[in-house]
């Protein structure tokens, strides 16, 4: 729930790339399956051509433990990018790694330092995709 109140104050920090809705965005203290919930709940939210990533901590104290998701839209995946294979690609950076399907996935890594570098590297990459 609380996810999910979180994210709700997120869909207006969307920003338009091309025909697209980017959104990056870090909620710590939230679970795996309350991140997907919160980027799906989102994606829905912000239409089919949304890209949303989230990361998080899901226990702030605890740098070794990261949580990536990615739900895209249907116009975003026929854009190019495909959520498994991006969010196991930027996971990389912190550690991990991960996957799922085209539409909604998740990834894991062990250094939570580096979780802001990685959520930059995630909306440069889906500037450029979307932008093209």
């Amino acid at each position: 729930e609380l996810a999910l109140a979180k994210s709700a104050a997120l869909a207006g920090q969307a920003e338009a790339v091309g025909e697209h809705q980017l959104l990056v965005a870090r909620l710590d203290g939230v679970e795996g399956s309350g991140l997907q919930s919160a980027a799906q709940g989102l994606s829905d939210q912000l239409g089919d051509g949304a890209a949303v990533v989230l990361g998080g901590l899901p226990d702030p104290a605890d740098l070794g433990k990261v949580i990536l998701v990615a739900a895209f839209g249907k116009a975003v995946i026929a854009a190019g990018p495909k959520a498994g294979a991006f969010i196991g690609g930027i996971a990389k950076a912190c550690g991990g790694g991960g996957g799922g399907r085209p539409n909604l996935a998740q990834a894991g890594g062990r250094d939570g330092a580096a979780l802001d570098g990685v959520l930059e590297q995630a909306r440069q990459g889906l500037r450029e995709a979307l932008a093209s």
